[in-house]
């Protein structure tokens, strides 16, 4: 990304402004199980007010881990509690957010709309079918106990 975009770092707050969309990618970072959005290593981007991630390379790897619990049972998302895990989780912590879009955006995910993300693969990519699968089934299943995977987020920033 050009155009003066920086890196997230420690030193960055979160402005009431940049409140909803830190809290969406939050959410997203933890339905998706990505680790890897923490304060040694941010992949995210900042200018003024927007924010910009990448880097999901260890997203949907739930399967692999051994005690995996969804994040939508009490505790799915203990590796979020502790500062540093996440980027956001400091900021967000203690913060009065408003769920109800993310809600509304989860919720709204339609299952021809998760199908058209896995179309989208290349098809070179056939090797990755199962996990594309595995992917698209957190997703449905994310999408379905949405608000049992928010009260999961708001005990992990209490």
């Amino acid at each position: 990304m050009t155009g003066q975009f920086g890196v997230w770092s420690p030193g960055n707050s979160i402005s009431d402004a940049m409140l909803p969309i830190a809290a969406a990618i939050f959410v997203f970072d933890g339905i998706v199980q990505n680790p890897d959005r923490k304060v040694d290593n941010p992949n995210c981007l900042v200018r003024g007010e927007e924010l910009r991630i990448f880097d999901h390379e260890f997203a949907f790897a739930h399967d692999l881990m051994v005690g995996w619990r969804p994040p939508w049972v009490l505790g799915g998302l203990k590796w979020m509690e502790t500062n540093g895990n996440h980027i956001f989780r400091a900021g967000l912590k203690g913060r009065a957010i408003d769920f109800d879009p993310i809600r509304d955006a989860w919720a709204g995910l339609s299952d021809d709309k998760i199908k058209d993300y896995q179309e989208v693969l290349p098809v070179e990519w056939v090797d990755v079918a199962g996990a594309a699968a595995r992917a698209a089934d957190l997703i449905r299943e994310a999408r379905d106990h949405i608000d049992a995977v928010l009260e999961e987020v708001k005990r992990v920033l209490s």
